[in-house]
Parts: structure tokens; C-alpha cells; sequence
């Protein structure tokens, strides 16, 4: 294994290490920021007109204090931009991306801000697409190590699905009342299902949600994971084998859609566990992977993450054509996501074309029909 794919794998059980352990997060992102020279990397929680919230490790502690205390959030050229440009087709942003070079040599993001702070190249890259506010995984770098190059930011789109992952189970978590009870009373308290995979595939820990979706979705057979419906038993195969090679070759994890036996819809999302490392349980010391499983349509929602791994939109498409193919007017979906009525349309043009529909009905109809296809077609 080459330096840098071992720094890589690395960052990587950094975190997932901090999925399950919501307070290794700032270990985590002082990792990601090692790997790219950086001086760490910071995840915020952006809403517009509200104080944004950081996970951040304490080397940037004082740059998050003056960006929250002077109010920077609302002259942040790359909180600003990010929605905008993720429609335009960017998934990853750097300064470039953001900004013109007039911007970047006189705009008092660069000027003031990041030369108070010790900055002078930022990247970013939008994560969690299911929710309301906009989540952005950001690197910040000193002046001297130079801007950001394609292939940093293409490895930093590859490390935001990862950290995505990890996200979704802290954030569970982080509601709990205690975070040291063991990890199979704590995701007994969480409200999606958690199914616990050994290295040889067999079902080692359900948790209480989990247990509740056996009946509907899955059976056990020769201690493993089955689809409870017979035409979706290769899919399930099929997505626990591409995890697995995934996670073995670092690639971009991905969402799978499981049709239960009443034709409901379960979302499924597998990220690899270092149980081993903590010692405790014996589920934990064996554990490889965790599948984390939840309905796919809340509140007539379908989650924006399956739409965006299933149809190859980006992050921002998604949010909109989850939005209308639940029934939400245009002119609502332009207010909720932030943007204008005819930027709204013409997004929803450029989502049409990527799923080959003509109308929102149609549009309807083929996110209904998500899941009805075996994994990988």
C-alpha cells in the first residue's frame, strides 16, 4: 500500500470511528485536514437568516469563534454560493469555483477574515441532501501551500460520502441522553433500524427498530441477511457485496432501495464498523459492517440521498425533484430551498433531462418506481 493510500484508509477509520462516537468528530476532521496540508476541517450546519452550528477540532477553534462572533456566515461568499453553484452541476467548490480573482485578492472574506485567521484557500464540499438546512464539509488551508487542485477536490467529493455516512449515525446518537452506555443500548434508543454484520456476513446485533423491520423486510437464514421477498434477495446480495468491495477499496459509498412483502420501500445504507478497536461486547469485537435502514418515503418525502445516488443527480437537483414528486408547488419548493421560481424551473428542466420525463407527473412516477430494479442496473 502506497503513503498515501494508507493516510487515506487512514482518515477513512477516523470516520467511521466517529459515526458510532459522536465526540471522536473533531479527531476526524483534524485527519482530513492532515491529509490535504490543511489546518483541519470544519462541518457546518448552514440555514439562511440563522446562527450556523460547526463540528470542528480545537486547531480551529478560534477561527470558528471569530466567524460566529463578527457574524462572518452572512458575508461567506462560499455559504452564499453553495446552493447556486451545487444546481449548476458542482458538487465540490474551491475559491475558484466560488469566486472571480477580483474576489478572491479584494473581497473581505479573503482580506479580513481569512488573513485574521490564518487562511487563504478553502474547499467544500454539500452533504446530507435529507435535510433542511445545507450541510458542507470544508477544508481551510494557509496561503503558502497553495489553492486547491482538481484532484484534491475530486478526493474530497469521495471523502464527503463517506463522512456523510458517519454523519447519519452520530446524529441519531447525539440525542440520547448518554453517550457511554454501550453501543447496543444506545442503538436500541435510536429510531432507524441498525443491523450489525460480521465479516462473513452474518447478522451479529439487530436493534430494537431493526428488529421491528425483520418481519416485513428480512429473514435470517444460516445467520445471515436475507431479503424477506424472493425477487429482491439478489439486490440485497448484490449491494452487501458491493459494500464490502467498496469499503476494501475506499470508493464512494451508495444508498440501496429493499421492497418489503407489503411493497413498502426501506432505504438501506452500509458503512463499515472498527468495533474491534474499542474492545467491549462481542458483537462489537466482530462487527464489520453496519446497516443502517430506514423508511424510504417520510412525510410523502423520498430521502434526496437515494435520489441523487439513484439517478445521478446532484445534491441540490435532488432536494427539488423529492419536493415535487411529493406534490410541493414550484413556487414553495423555490422559497423552502432558497433560490428563485424560474432558477427552480430551470432546475427542474435539467432533472427531467437526467431521468429522461417530460412532466412532473411522470417525475412522480419514476421515483415511485424506485427499487424496482435489481442493484447496479
Amino acid at each position: 500500500m502506497t503513503v498515501q493510500m494508507q493516510a487515506f484508509s487512514q482518515t477513512l477509520e477516523a470516520i467511521y470511528e466517529a459515526g458510532p462516537n459522536p465526540e471522536r468528530w473533531p479527531h476526524a476532521l483534524e485527519c482530513i485536514g492532515d491529509y490535504f496540508g490543511a489546518e483541519g476541517s470544519v462541518i457546518l450546519f448552514y440555514e439562511s437568516r440563522e446562527t450556523p452550528h460547526f463540528i470542528y477540532p480545537e486547531s480551529l477553534a478560534g477561527a470558528v469563534g471569530v466567524y460566529l462572533e463578527e457574524r462572518w456566515w452572512e458575508r461567506d461568499l462560499h455559504a452564499q454560493r453553495a446552493i447556486s453553484l451545487n444546481l449548476g452541476g458542482f458538487e465540490v467548490m474551491s475559491d475558484h469555483t466560488v469566486a472571480s480573482d477580483s474576489e478572491i485578492r479584494t473581497h473581505p472574506i479573503y482580506t479580513d477574515f481569512f488573513r485574521r485567521v490564518g487562511f487563504g484557500w478553502l474547499m467544500s464540499c454539500l452533504i446530507l441532501p435529507d435535510r433542511h438546512d445545507l450541510v458542507v464539509l470544508s477544508v481551510p488551508r494557509a496561503k503558502a501551500k497553495g489553492p486547491f487542485t482538481p484532484e484534491e477536490m475530486q478526493t474530497l467529493g469521495l471523502l464527503g460520502r463517506h463522512v456523510e455516512q458517519a454523519l447519519r449515525i452520530s446524529l441519531r446518537l447525539s440525542s440520547l441522553v448518554s453517550m457511554e452506555a454501550a453501543l447496543k443500548q444506545a442503538l436500541d434508543a435510536v429510531d432507524a433500524g441498525m443491523h450489525a454484520l460480521g465479516a462473513d456476513g452474518r447478522l451479529l446485533f439487530s436493534n430494537r427498530a431493526g428488529r421491528l423491520q425483520l418481519d416485513a423486510y428480512f429473514e435470517g437464514r444460516d445467520g445471515r441477511l436475507i431479503a424477506k421477498v424472493a425477487d429482491e434477495r439478489r439486490k440485497l446480495d448484490d449491494y452487501l457485496a458491493a459494500a464490502r468491495q467498496l469499503n476494501a477499496e475506499c470508493g464512494a459509498p451508495r444508498s440501496c432501495v429493499l421492497i418489503g412483502r407489503d411493497g413498502t420501500r426501506l432505504v438501506l445504507w452500509a458503512m463499515p464498523v472498527g468495533y474491534a478497536s474499542h474492545g467491549g461486547s462481542e458483537h462489537r469485537s466482530t462487527a464489520a459492517m453496519l446497516l443502517l435502514a430506514t423508511p424510504m418515503e417520510r412525510e410523502m418525502q423520498v430521502d434526496p440521498a437515494v435520489l441523487r445516488d439513484c439517478m445521478h443527480l446532484t445534491i441540490s437537483e435532488a432536494r427539488l425533484a423529492s419536493l415535487v414528486a411529493a406534490g410541493v408547488p414550484i413556487e414553495q419548493v423555490a422559497d423552502q430551498l432558497g433560490i428563485t421560481v424560474g432558477t427552480a424551473r430551470n432546475v427542474l428542466k435539467a432533472v427531467f433531462r437526467k431521468t429522461g420525463v417530460n412532466r412532473q407527473a411522470q417525475l412522480a412516477v419514476k421515483i415511485a418506481n424506485l427499487g424496482r430494479i435489481a442493484f447496479g442496473e
